[in-house]
């Protein structure tokens, strides 16, 4: 695929290309990168005021092997709080995304018909406003096609066409969270998928969502780590009954055991990605089970706590990536926060494309009493809850006792903190209460929200009741 024509993909032009990429070798893969990385640079330079600012010191011209590293690294503050000289149409705003996204009626709609937008819950101690422009979405998509399909045996298909295509995405509502926006993009782009694709939300008591995805029986499942594993002790007690083919899990950390444990249990295979909303998707599973960075779109650099390049073989503190595909909000060696090990060795599928493993999110799941036995609730529906409070911040529920649940709390600058945790604690008093939970103490903690010192990375939700020591310090 060649310079001249990357502002005019296609779906099957990506996917054709990554087929061939794949096949072409490290060589294939690394002259990728170097084209669309100085096309993207060049781009950001003359049409963002914040990376012509940026790289001022920088001299201009190509950059040459290595020289990516010669460019400032970004972090998410930095480019929210230039949000408007970050983009590079005028037309985008940061006045403009927050007035759509604050709809509820926007949800997979395009901002401006053309642009899709997606919120971050944080995870960095900051939430971005992040906005794709068509030649992201379209490698995003052509991407999943051409590689996300090669992790699956063969013959897979028959047993999902046998017993019917019916698809469940079972992911947090509330916001333009990628998961839920991608999912209804593609619904109002193809109505006729409503017939056997349906949308489950973690809020939803255990029961309910037990209950619905009985009637439903999906053969495709796509869901949090955390949520899967929460399904697999259902469908251990007989409460659930579903025989999902496949099951995908993103967002949060797969455990190993959690995937053997779900796979046994449901009779499935179970898949996982790596993604972020500034650059999905950046990892995909091979037929080994291996994450392999799609490198050919994305530059991820892991990185020590002082910045410094961490070779292959040896865990980061954290990661610095570059999307080459976004054009409109240019992420060019954007600390992401997650901790990483690029394999030192090439996979065994043969492919060229490097593996990773991934320290992603371990929010914890909560046990609580309930007016019945005791609940359990999903991490992803306690924080978006919490997230989606307006006023909010950042935040950590921490349990700190049984039935007692302490929450960590900043908030937007001119926001009575006192009102937001009023507005806090009446949401979360509500979901509890949805879920059957007997009384639980909600408290307001002095401190506030804190970053895992290793990782930088903040965990959302915590079970502190036996506190492990990482955890008395995050």
């Amino acid at each position: 695929m060649s310079e001249d024509r990357e502002d005019r993909l296609t779906l099957t032009g990506v996917a054709w290309d990554a087929w061939r990429t794949t096949r072409g070798g490290p060589f294939a893969v690394a002259s990728r990168q170097e084209v669309r990385l100085e096309a993207l640079v060049a781009r950001a330079r003359s049409s963002s005021r914040f990376y012509a600012d940026h790289y001022r010191s920088v001299p201009p011209g190509p950059l040459g092997p290595g020289g990516l590293r010669r460019l400032p690294a970004v972090g998410k503050p930095a480019l929210m709080e230039r949000f408007d000289d970050w983009v590079t149409d005028p037309a985008v705003s940061r006045t403009g995304v927050e007035a759509f996204v604050a709809d509820e009626a926007n949800l997979g709609k395009d901002f401006l018909g053309r642009y899709v937008v997606f919120t971050t819950s944080g995870s960095t101690g900051e939430p971005a406003l992040l906005v794709q422009d068509p030649r992201s979405v379209t490698v995003m998509t052509g991407l999943s096609y051409a590689r996300a399909a090669g992790a699956l045996p063969p013959g897979l298909g028959r047993r999902i066409v046998a017993q019917g295509l019916r698809q469940a995405a079972v992911f947090a509502r509330g916001g333009h969270f990628l998961s839920t926006t991608m999912f209804e993009r593609r619904l109002r782009a193809h109505p006729v998928r409503r017939r056997y694709t349906r949308f489950f939300s973690v809020l939803e008591p255990l029961p309910d969502l037990v209950a619905e995805l009985n009637a439903f029986r999906p053969t495709l499942l796509a869901t949090y780590a955390s949520t899967l594993a929460l399904l697999t002790e259902e469908q251990e007690a007989g409460r659930l009954r579903i025989s999902p083919v496949v099951v995908t899990t993103g967002g949060e950390l797969l455990l190993p055991a959690v995937r053997r444990r779900a796979e046994a249990v449901f009779g499935c295979v179970v898949t996982e990605a790596y993604a972020a909303s500034e650059a999905m998707p950046l990892a995909l599973p091979c037929r080994l089970g291996s994450l392999h960075v799609n490198s050919d779109w994305f530059v991820l650099e892991p990185v020590d706590a002082a910045g410094r390049p961490v070779p292959r073989g040896a865990r980061s503190d954290s990661v610095l990536v570059t999307n080459l595909a976004n054009y409109v909000q240019p992420v060019i060696r954007y600390q992401l926060g997650d901790s990483v090990v690029l394999g030192a060795a090439r996979c065994a599928c043969g492919s060229p494309l490097p593996t990773i493993q991934v320290e992603g999110r371990t929010d914890d799941i909560l046990r609580l009493p309930g007016t019945d036995g005791g609940v359990s609730v999903l991490p992803m529906a306690l924080a978006t809850v919490v997230e989606e409070t307006p006023g909010v911040r950042r935040f950590q529920v921490l349990q700190r006792a049984p039935a007692s649940l302490s929450v960590r709390l900043d908030v937007d600058p001119g926001a009575d903190r006192e009102d937001v945790w009023r507005r806090v604690r009446d949401r979360l008093d509500e979901l509890l209460r949805n879920h059957g939970c007997g009384p639980v103490d909600l408290a307001l903690a002095d401190e506030g929200p804190q970053v895992s010192p290793r990782s930088g990375k903040l965990r959302h939700v915590l079970a502190a009741v036996q506190e492990r020591p990482e955890e008395a310090s995050s």
